[in-house]
């Protein structure tokens, strides 16, 4: 498993509203929330119908918004995120933690 440093380049998932029913799309794990990313833009947009979220919007993470993107993540209470998670067998290719600006 890699570690990334940075949600920059990344993309998540964005459903509509406000949590707990809309915003990130995000997974609890072991009793913790983390936000589910993913390396590229088809894997984003295979996961919406994998998770059930199929109206949650694709959002890349650059470095103009990663600021903002990591406060609302923060705010909606993920203390991390992991990328290109695979439900069917329970793995992940990299995670990292959210570290406020």
């Amino acid at each position: 498993m890699r570690r990334f440093g940075s949600l920059v380049g990344l993309f998540i998932l964005r459903a509509p509203g406000t949590p707990p029913d809309g915003g990130p799309v995000m997974a609890r794990i072991e009793g913790q929330l983390y936000a589910l990313v993913f390396s590229d833009r088809p894997r984003a947009q295979a996961a919406r119908a994998t998770f059930g979220v199929n109206e949650a919007a694709v959002f890349y993470v650059c470095a103009a918004n990663r600021d903002e993107v990591v406060r609302e993540l923060l705010a909606a209470g993920a203390c991390g995120f992991i990328a290109d998670y695979d439900p069917s067998s329970a793995t992940f290719s990299a995670a990292g933690a959210l570290h406020a600006a």
